[in-house]
């Protein structure tokens, strides 16, 4: 049984086991078949990069199940609440670093990492990989290894820039497998936008006139913005995203029905549990019973 009043969160401190290059850990892995799933479901505070070469299983990204067998990239956000099943031992690599690792760098560098490789309007985080395509992953590993034991003063800089060819490398794989939309249009800049003030106030402000206000622009025009990017109104990504903080809660910590209401922002909790049910088509106390 829970006894967390949280989702489990790892950060850079027990996650980057090494410290040669400052915000970036990178390593080969094989697993060993009597620990392949000793993670329960969780956060990260950074992004990482999992390659996997061989092995199979299913990975489970915020109650969405993807099979995957390898080679195969994973690609995970620090939002994403997620658990890898492994069916076999796998074996590859993973890259992990935090928005700290490109403070320096150009704001066409952080837009690629936020909105071209780790873009969630089409999750597309299992990117199956063809040969030639494990190839250049492979190359792109190899190097970035030796830099890394490297240790130079050198180093830092030479991974940033090898990193960057390697984030372009999988955005370019990623529009083969997807429609991703072109970073460049401006109504993509708003919608992203919006996406940013969302998941920094939706415990707050559950109205589409706050963001809007926020924004410079109508109402009307926010959701015009959103539905022509996402296929969905303003206020339907609200309520996804505050459905989707619920179903966390309720399934990863021991708080009550009311105290994630609460936190949601709800000061009535029978209307949260309406807001629930008429949603998801079962109310919060029996979701919370069926999945802990």
């Amino acid at each position: 049984m829970k006894t967390q009043k949280q989702i489990t969160v790892y950060n850079e401190k027990e996650s980057f086991k090494t410290d040669t290059i400052e915000n970036f850990y990178i390593s080969y892995y094989q697993d060993e078949r009597k620990n392949l799933n000793r993670t329960d479901s969780h956060q990260h505070t950074y992004y990482e990069i999992i390659w996997i070469e061989k092995g199979k299983g299913v990975h489970t990204i915020d109650f969405k199940n993807y099979e995957f067998s390898g080679p195969c990239l994973f690609l995970l956000h620090p939002k994403n609440v997620h658990r890898i099943y492994k069916e076999t031992p796998t074996s590859g690599g993973v890259i992990k670093f935090n928005d700290n690792f490109f403070v320096n760098e150009d704001s066409h560098s952080k837009f690629l990492l936020k909105y071209g490789v780790f873009d969630d309007i089409d999750v597309l985080p299992v990117i199956n990989l063809n040969e030639e395509e494990k190839a250049e992953i492979t190359d792109f590993f190899r190097l970035m290894c030796k830099q890394s034991d490297n240790g130079d003063a050198f180093s830092a800089h030479i991974i940033l820039n090898l990193l960057k060819s390697f984030l372009l490398k999988i955005y370019q794989i990623k529009k083969k497998s997807c429609s991703i939309e072109d970073i460049s249009d401006h109504r993509f800049l708003r919608f992203k936008q919006f996406q940013e003030l969302l998941e920094n106030h939706f415990i707050q402000h559950h109205s589409v006139s706050f963001y809007a206000e926020k924004l410079k622009i109508s109402s009307k025009t926010l959701s015009t913005v959103c539905k022509l990017i996402s296929h969905k109104t303003a206020q339907e990504l609200i309520k996804e995203r505050i459905l989707l903080e619920a179903k966390r809660m309720l399934m990863y910590t021991d708080l009550s029905v009311k105290e994630v209401a609460y936190h949601l922002g709800f000061e009535d909790h029978a209307y949260f549990t309406r807001f629930f049910t008429s949603n998801v088509l079962q109310n919060p106390s029996d979701f919370k019973k069926a999945n802990t």
